[in-house]
């Protein structure tokens, strides 16, 4: 039980690794992220009231909710690698699920306080599923969007990178992380031999060949930070044009998805005006 966050108020206890004694925070905003976490629910109004005012939520700029953290931080980054105002997503709130079972619930829930919701997925099955689930309770076609890039579509938002682009954050995450255990640089011929519906797929394919060689399973996380931080720090030269071209289709395509949006909103409060009358 937390009476409140003052300063004095709240201790943090942490094991001091190299020491082995324990160290506690007075100033509890330094400790360690991991245990700082929880404590960033009380600290943080905006994350719990600000989703419960409704009339925030009718004044908001549009949400779209996530499968992953790694289509956060792609979208977010993405959005400052291209510098096109026309297609940023800066008035544009992200929300990451916790897995694909939240998806439908935290998109309802925005979508209930009044928030202009939209729910961006992959082209697997469990995310068909979820798209059903959600029509089922009342969102529109509109609000559902799917990878996709020309009308063909997509199983991630890593097939918006080209092969090449994409096995070369692979290559640099996993040379020195499985250079005991006889990694060696993957190729496109290595992932389109593979005959799978994506290159996540593929790459999945690959790890599960070398589950005794201790490769373990294949993060896309950890290539999507890489990624990102590339991409944050101005050393995303790897990333071609044909890669920044299809990222361009997919801002394009939520920005379409919002317009189709409001416009059938719009149309919708017109005929109730009509019929009250």
């Amino acid at each position: 039980m937390i009476f409140d966050y003052a300063p004095g108020n709240l201790l943090v206890v942490e094991l001091d690794k190299k020491k082995h004694l324990s160290r506690i925070y007075y100033d509890y905003w330094n400790a360690d992220d991991l245990t700082l976490t929880p404590i960033l629910y009380g600290l943080s109004r905006g994350l719990v009231e600000s989703i419960l005012d409704r009339e925030i939520g009718y004044n908001s700029r549009p949400v779209i909710v996530v499968e992953t953290i790694s289509d956060t931080m792609y979208l977010n980054a993405f959005d400052k690698f291209l510098e096109d105002p026309n297609i940023s997503m800066n008035p544009l709130n992200i929300v990451a699920a916790y897995n694909k079972n939240s998806v439908m619930p935290l998109s309802i829930f925005y979508r209930n306080h009044g928030y202009n919701t939209f729910v961006l997925l992959d082209n697997t099955d469990e995310s068909k599923e979820i798209s059903a689930q959600l029509i089922a309770n009342e969102f529109s076609k509109t609000q559902t969007i799917f990878f996709e890039e020309k009308t063909k579509a997509l199983q991630s938002i890593e097939d918006y990178m080209i092969i090449e682009d994409y096995l070369y954050a692979v290559n640099q995450t996993y040379a020195i992380k499985l250079r005991k255990e006889g990694f060696v640089n993957l190729t496109e011929q290595d992932i389109l031999s593979r005959n799978k519906n994506g290159i996540i797929e593929s790459l999945h394919s690959i790890w599960d060949e070398h589950k005794e060689d201790g490769w373990e399973e294949f993060d896309s996380e950890e290539v999507a930070r890489y990624i990102c931080e590339k991409i944050a720090i101005g050393e995303a030269d790897f990333l071609s044009d044909k890669t920044k071209d299809k990222f361009r289709s997919l801002y394009r395509l939520i920005a379409e998805r919002i317009r189709q949006q409001q416009n059938l909103v719009a149309s919708q409060n017109s005929d109730k005006k009509k019929m009250s009358v």
